[in-house]
């Protein structure tokens, strides 16, 4: 099976590459062209039938939307720019909604691009923009054709006054920025391309720079591009420029991410290094294994469940060796007792002497941040924590050269290179536990009728526990026909039928927004060992994806099977956003902990309240109303808030005769 696989993915690959192409010889037939690309996807069906396959998630909006108000920016007076024009997009704006924006008075048109942290890897500076084949509304540009390609996304400069750049110094004027073809998400086909406009006097745009994707681009690397403005006719007071991909317009597919966008005179073709020393990637996990663990299973012995996390910081000067410190503190919001106390904990200070943490020139550099807060700092009452840690990096940036640093203002004036020198996370102890960090870069199923998908979970600090819901991740894929589900809890992938300890099927499939998980109780509830395995089995011929967290990588625990014999998944990277929680239930006459708890506590956008809940009110510690929604769901009701919510809110209601006022920590997702 080995060598046939082999060869039939090789002529799927030729297929793709071939329609891809102009089919000239045979007209361009969306007959022909439709049946080699379902013979196409048969022939892969053939290969990877019922093993985990992953897919891109076609709802962009899961990252940092960058849709601007334009109700707003009707309104906005817009002043050409002056240069230099910088942008890493390490420090969104956030609008209103405190959802985190492209910079409008920087850039004219950017609702197709995806801000994002997830797709891509090691860049420059933290967030990149990807360009796909989707618009602002992440819809397909093409609905009809699944082969078409052309334009897709662009990125559009304000107007820039090029006209008081001296004529002496217009051949020094250079655009600059980074690329990486596919990172962690779908690399562009051969031939697609990267494309770079320049308006000219005549208001025309002009392609000025076409990268083409000739296969030897490694999808794990970004590499800079510089182009020259040397021509007059760019050189006036409305000049933009715009970055626009060329690619299949049917989906997520021939992804380009870009990076730490500069434009200014004084360059030249080898001025390719930056004075500036960045934090690249996110911080991982404080916590061994998983990104969220229940409360109480944590703090059972809270110091063997904490790691040093790592973060990933970059030197974009050539040649140049940085000495650097940081600090680092822990906001530890932790409710006890009904009441949630809040305090902030320095982790570690910058040290006195420089020695020991140098930043080579081009260097990405893992840091383990000696970050875990110490277990003496938990309440071990606690019912629930949460966990932000901040990052903060003290090096060279924005030092004059006569300060012994290397910072030339008359080059880079005004810009600050500090704005990408923090960044922090948030982890929870509440109810549930989660290998991901709470955001879908991409998607990951399996499509066969009867097929099983198993994900392995180990108790921390328990050898049985009571299992009450599962949550799962279910991204939309526009697709409106009636899904089904069968939910299993199994203690072991045995083949005896005793290792089901729980089934239930005809669960609807619920896709959600961005990452906003479906909740599914186990009703009735029951018991699990230190190690079990949540199911999900399949109940036709439909690939139902669920969300995949590229970040963290926990592919090991993932098994697939559609005849008895259980696959370990060694196809797809990541982590699947598929959560158990745990707590009170009625089983074998034990009596729930707590019936009117609500739970999870901190949260992201949604809790679960008792179902005898009644008039529900939300608001803020400032008395202001908060806007929410209820869905009942079997044994409990959902309460989700309407618009993005960060900080204490207070959920009040009546529980068969009883007032109840609870605080909850909302912890906006970043």
């Amino acid at each position: 099976m080995g060598w046939r696989s082999g060869k039939i993915m090789d002529w799927v690959e030729r297929l793709r590459f071939f329609l891809a192409k102009p089919m000239k010889a045979i007209g361009n037939s969306n007959i022909i062209r439709c049946f080699l690309f379902c013979l196409s996807m048969f022939l892969a069906n053939i290969v990877v039938r019922a093993q985990l396959k992953e897919f891109n998630i076609p709802n962009r909006s899961q990252f940092f939307p960058t849709k601007n108000d334009k109700s707003a920016r009707m309104n906005e007076v817009i002043v050409p720019l002056q240069l230099p024009f910088w942008d890493d997009f390490s420090n969104p704006i956030l609008g209103a909604d405190k959802v985190p924006n492209l910079d409008s008075k920087l850039w004219a048109s950017a609702n197709t691009v995806t801000l994002n942290n997830g797709l891509c890897i090691n860049p420059p500076s933290k967030n990149v923009v990807t360009f796909d084949g989707r618009n602002e509304n992440g819809k397909p540009y093409s609905l009809n054709d699944v082969l078409a390609k052309g334009w897709a996304d662009s990125l559009v400069s304000q107007p820039i006054r090029l006209d008081l750049v001296e004529p002496d110094m217009r051949n020094s004027t250079y655009l600059s920025f980074f690329y990486q073809v596919g990172g962690l998400s779908e690399k562009p086909d051969k031939e697609d391309h990267l494309c770079v406009f320049f308006k000219n006097k005549d208001k025309s745009w002009e392609i000025v720079e076409r990268i083409v994707n000739d296969l030897t681009l490694s999808s794990d690397t970004f590499y800079q591009i510089l182009i020259p403005i040397n021509y007059d006719r760019f050189f006036h007071e409305n000049f933009q420029f715009k970055i626009q991909n060329w690619a299949r317009l049917s989906g997520p597919y021939d992804n380009w991410h870009v990076d730490y966008i500069f434009l200014n005179k004084g360059r030249s073709a080898d001025d390719t290094s930056f004075p500036d020393r960045t934090v690249s990637s996110q911080i991982g996990s404080i916590f061994k294994d998983y990104y969220s663990i229940p409360a109480r299973h944590f703090l059972k012995d809270a110091s063997d469940n904490l790691q040093e996390p790592i973060l990933t910081l970059y030197n974009l000067r050539k040649n140049n060796p940085q000495p650097f410190n940081y600090t680092t503190t822990a906001i530890l919001t932790q409710k006890v007792s009904g009441q949630l106390l809040t305090k902030e904990v320095t982790l570690e200070k910058p040290l006195i002497t420089d020695q020991g943490r140098i930043l080579t020139g081009l260097q990405f550099l893992n840091v383990n941040l000696k970050t875990a807060p110490l277990a003496s700092e938990f309440d071990v009452n606690a019912d629930s924590i949460g966990i932000e840690i901040k990052y903060f990096m003290a090096t060279k940036d924005n030092i004059l050269i006569e300060n012994q640093g290397d910072y030339d203002p008359s080059k880079y004036d005004p810009i600050n290179f500090r704005v990408n020198d923090s960044t922090k996370s948030v982890n929870v102890l509440s109810s549930y536990y989660a290998y991901d960090d709470g955001t879908a870069e991409s998607s990951a199923g399996i499509d066969q009728s009867g097929a099983l998908l198993a994900y392995k979970f180990n108790l921390i600090n328990y050898l049985s526990d009571t299992l009450v819901s599962v949550d799962i991740y279910f991204p939309s894929y526009d697709n409106n026909s009636s899904q089904s589900i069968e939910l299993q809890i199994r203690k072991d992938l045995s083949d005896d039928a005793s290792s089901i300890i729980y089934n239930k099927s005809n669960l609807a499939v619920r896709t959600s927004a961005e990452n906003v998980f479906t909740s599914y109780p186990i009703d009735p509830k029951v018991i699990v060992g230190s190690e079990f395995f949540i199911v999900i089995k399949l109940s036709n011929n439909v690939f139902i994806p669920i969300g995949l967290d590229k970040n963290t990588d926990n592919a090991d625990k993932l098994y697939s099977s559609t005849n008895g014999q259980w696959i370990q998944n060694t196809k797809v990277i990541g982590s699947l956003m598929v959560r158990p929680h745990f707590g009170g239930g009625v089983i074998s006459g034990i009596s729930p902990e707590n019936k009117t708890a609500i739970y999870p506590n901190p949260t992201s956008n949604r809790c679960f309240l008792p179902i005898c809940a009644e008039r529900i009110y939300v608001h803020d510690m400032m008395g202001r109303k908060i806007d929410f929604s209820i869905e009942i769901n079997n044994d409990l009701k959902v309460l989700e808030f309407t618009n993005p919510v960060d900080g204490v809110v207070l959920v009040s209601y009546n529980c068969d005769g009883q007032n109840i006022n609870e605080k909850v920590m909302v912890l906006k997702v970043r």
